[in-house]
């Protein structure tokens, strides 16, 4: 009997928040003191004096009989030193008022946040610099649901009923295991592909003795045609997941297993995604996982799949409208 689809663990990942900034210790301002204005006009006044009693000295001393008139140039340096004084004593008061309090700069306005799911699989196109028109044509494509919808389809007819599920190349797995389970499968297959469970770890029999079973050995791999490949798609080892974008355990897998993984993946060992959405749970899982086949449409199907897992807590709320 067919049960109905559900998430593979208990409880939801929800991936460590930023510790808040601390405050600043003091808002005391200290900034240095202002200098007064007014030395800085001592000195060429004081040269302008010294420089009239120079001329009055030498014009007293001099033997010529027709010596040129003082009293001009006096009259001159009289004027000179009365408007340096003048201006000193204006800089002075203008030194004495406190400065004038500049008006604060308006804050830059923040982006808006996406309303609808729409709204928010298109910002994320934005970010990965896609052909946001081509995209958008995509997304609104009747065939771009019908390769998802075929995609999940295998999943059911492989008798899968819970997200995330996994395939390592003929052995199949269930849920989001510890990390340790999947290295050690990979690295069987690489080593030979056991066809016996006592050839695994305590840990591996105890997952194929569950009842239903976690692990179990098939007999071939399923049928990965049209699924997103990252890594060699002849690689002696693929891992297949059967994921849900809206999956809070598949989200945590995402988070706690596929760093590891993808250190793996390369010329023998690739990485499948197979879209299964479950639409009775997650009412807006058709809708990105569809984005992202799309975004595969462009090359970018594997940066997609990440910010849909990253950012899965601000898009799974949002109204799927149009």
């Amino acid at each position: 009997m067919t049960q109905p689809p559900t998430d593979s663990e208990e409880a939801p990942f929800e991936p460590p928040e930023a510790p808040p900034e601390p405050a600043p210790a003091s808002h005391q301002d200290i900034r240095p003191a202002r200098p007064p204005a007014w030395p800085y006009f001592l000195t060429p006044i004081a040269v302008l004096l010294g420089a009239a009693a120079i001329v009055i000295t030498l014009v007293l001393l001099d033997d010529d009989p027709q010596p040129e008139p003082i009293g001009p140039a006096l009259e001159s340096l009289s004027r000179s030193v009365e408007s340096l004084s003048e201006a000193a004593e204006s800089l002075s008061e203008s030194a004495a008022q406190p400065p004038a309090a500049q008006e604060p700069a308006e804050p830059a306005a923040a982006p808006r946040a996406p309303t609808t799911l729409r709204e928010a699989v298109t910002s994320y196109a934005v970010a990965l610099n896609l052909d946001v028109a081509r995209f958008d044509e995509c997304l609104s494509a009747p065939a771009t649901y019908e390769a998802v919808a075929e995609q999940a389809q295998r999943a059911i007819d492989l008798g899968l009923n819970g997200t995330p599920s996994f395939f390592i190349n003929n052995k199949f797995i269930s849920g989001a295991q510890p990390t340790e389970i999947f290295t050690e499968v990979i690295a069987a297959e690489l080593n030979g592909s056991p066809t016996s469970i006592d050839e695994y770890s305590e840990a591996v029999q105890v997952l194929a003795q569950r009842d239903p079973p976690a692990f179990i050995i098939v007999a071939e791999r399923p049928d990965i045609s049209g699924a997103a490949i990252e890594g060699n798609p002849d690689a002696p080892v693929v891992l297949i997941e059967y994921s849900d974008f809206q999956c809070p355990f598949c989200q945590r897998w995402f988070y706690s297993s596929l760093p590891e993984i993808r250190e793996l993946v390369g010329e023998n060992v690739a990485l499948a995604f197979v879209h299964f959405p479950l639409t009775q749970l997650h009412p807006n899982a058709a809708t990105v996982h569809v984005a992202a086949q799309c975004a595969g449409e462009q090359d970018k199907f594997w940066e997609m799949h990440d910010l849909l897992f990253q950012q899965q807590n601000q898009w799974a709320q949002l109204p799927n409208v149009n």
